[in-house]
């Protein structure tokens, strides 16, 4: 009965894959969660017990939006990162891409893997599920037959679903437990120390530096005899608090006053006060006594997001981002987030810049513009999508895919994952650019992302059922333990690497270990055993890179084993 429905209609048993895989994924076994995309091929091999087949074009079509959105969205960061300030991450980002690459190399012709088996280790054991897809269109372009084809696309599936979770748990426990044991350090006091480094926002300030807001409010105060404020110039004030409140509006007489620096505050001013809470009531207790007259106090405020585009502030610190901004043109302006490759980064007087940062600044619309000119570009609110750019890119990257070049007396050629995803890269990095085009919001990329690479996995596992538990029979037992050499090995060298040879912060070094094998679980395990979200700060680059090399590392596999 299920086989006829099945077959009746091939998409029933592709959205139920799909359903029942983020169902399964959300079952949190103490902190740990599977995840929807290692859900859904469970969910679809099982399905795939009774025989079903899709359209091979479903599949197709799914990859090329999903690995064209994961590209578009990785392209600023992506080459934004490729400068001397993260040298250090860029190269052992490569470096640990040879290894895992050598290590699966090497395991494959100790043990005797077929290339879908070597595959689907490279995907599942170091969790970079988009090499299911570039690995499983390479083996469609090296001269095998279809039948062979269809039993590697297997191999590749199933030896996934065994390693994945083996793969996916080690890396977790090994770059937040065992990585700060090898170094020998704490990796607690270890972040103490970076964010002391950075400018923790406790303790006093050195000359410069500046707090970060997280709150902004505005207050009225009226300026009396006695506060410090009388007789002070507007500039004055808001200097002699280091620049962490802003008079918006200022009354004298039941009139409206200019506001300019040299202006002097007189008793029986009213004045608006803008800030973060703690700022401005330590300032308003310096002007006067607060008011409850809020007449013709009124101000607008906006709060945007701005890309950072211009080379020159790359590896530059906020506190030296402040600086450079003319005081004029940042005037009741203040920072209140940073986001790095859709990661939040704390924002301290010491964190650095890197193009592709999305800063929210918040103050005076025409401040809030001018301070963004000279950050990079205003991203525009809007939910709509440039389906001409979209479609655009897409047909490029099919048509680089096409391209054959011939290695070693046989063609070989991108595929739409190779393709698609360079095509991405280049895409996403000209929008950065150039924001007058090419609108795809991250809510819009993330959702293309995750739904085209859980539909082209339900695809693959339901391929692969009815030989799946064959090959775990024969394999299964065989398969967890080369996912655990296939993770420590890399994991241990890269660890040495960075530490005793790129000397890197042991801090960075952990947050980095969870980029290398793009695991964002292991990222949050890193933060909670660090107490701090300076790992955050050696994720993000090696995560950009390795998203790219790993992807690309599957048809490589295919074509070395």
């Amino acid at each position: 009965m299920l086989h006829t429905l099945f077959q009746h209609s091939q998409l029933i048993p592709l959205f139920l894959s799909v359903a029942l895989g983020y169902a399964i994924g959300k079952i949190k076994v103490g902190d740990f969660r599977l995840g929807g995309l290692a859900g859904t091929l469970f969910s679809a091999i099982l399905i795939g017990q009774v025989g079903v087949t899709v359209d091979p074009l479903i599949k197709s079509f799914a990859f090329a939006i999903f690995i064209y959105a994961l590209g578009f969205s990785s392209g600023p960061q992506f080459f934004g990162s490729l400068g001397r300030k993260t040298i250090k991450q860029v190269h052992l980002a490569i470096f640990s891409t040879l290894v895992i690459f050598l290590t699966i190399w090497s395991v494959a012709h100790l043990a005797g893997l077929d290339k879908g088996t070597s595959a689907g280790l490279l995907a599942g054991a170091i969790t970079e599920s988009a090499c299911i897809g570039t690995a499983g269109e390479a083996l469609r372009h090296i001269g095998l037959s279809m039948d062979k084809v269809k039993q590697m696309e297997t191999n590749i599936a199933v030896t996934y679903a065994v390693t994945y979770l083996f793969g996916l748990l080690l890396v977790v426990f090994f770059s937040s437990r065992i990585a700060p044991r090898l170094m020998g350090v704490d990796l607690r006091q270890e972040s103490k120390k970076l964010e002391e480094e950075l400018g923790a926002e406790t303790g006093s300030l050195d000359p410069g530096q500046w707090y970060t807001f997280e709150k902004i409010i505005s207050r009225v105060y009226t300026v009396t005899s006695k506060g410090k404020g009388n007789g002070m110039t507007v500039g004055d004030f808001e200097t002699s608090h280091d620049g962490n409140v802003a008079i918006r509006r200022l009354y004298r007489g039941g009139e409206e006053k200019d506001l300019i620096p040299d202006f002097i505050l007189r008793e029986g001013d009213r004045v608006a006060i803008t800030g973060k809470r703690e700022a401005v009531v330590r300032a308003g207790k310096t002007i006067g006594d607060e008011s409850g007259d809020f007449t013709g106090m009124s101000f607008i405020q906006e709060i945007r997001d701005v890309v950072v585009t211009r080379k020159n502030l790359t590896g530059m610190t906020l506190r030296d981002l402040r600086d450079m901004i003319d005081p004029g043109e940042r005037h009741g302006v203040y920072a209140v987030k940073l986001t790095r490759s859709d990661k939040q980064i704390k924002m301290r007087p010491g964190t650095e810049l890197q193009v592709g940062d999305v800063l929210t600044l918040i103050g005076p619309p025409e401040k809030v513009k001018s301070a963004a000119h000279a950050i990079g570009y205003l991203i525009e609110p809007s939910d709509k999508v440039d389906y001409i750019y979209l479609g655009l890119g897409i047909i490029v990257g099919i048509l680089l895919g096409m391209i054959e070049v011939p290695i070693a007396g046989s063609p070989i050629s991108l595929g739409i994952g190779g393709g698609c995803l360079i095509s991405g890269l280049f895409f996403g990095w000209l929008r950065s650019r150039y924001p007058i085009f090419g609108s795809l919001p991250p809510a819009t990329s993330s959702h293309m992302r995750d739904f085209g690479l859980a539909v082209f996995i339900a695809c693959i596992g339901l391929a692969a059922g009815t030989q799946a538990f064959t090959m775990i029979k024969e394999r299964g037992l065989l398969l967890p333990f080369l996912a655990i050499g296939v993770v420590m090995i890399p994991l241990i060298v890269s660890t040495f690497y960075a530490r005793y040879v790129l000397k890197m912060n042991p801090v960075i070094i952990c947050g980095a270990l969870a980029g290398l094998l793009t695991c964002t679980p292991a990222l949050n395990a890193v933060v909670t055993s660090a107490d701090s979200e300076t790992p955050v700060l050696g994720y993000t680059v090696p995560y950009a890179i390795a998203n790219v090399l790993l992807t690309l590392l599957g048809p490589v596999i295919v074509f070395a084993v």
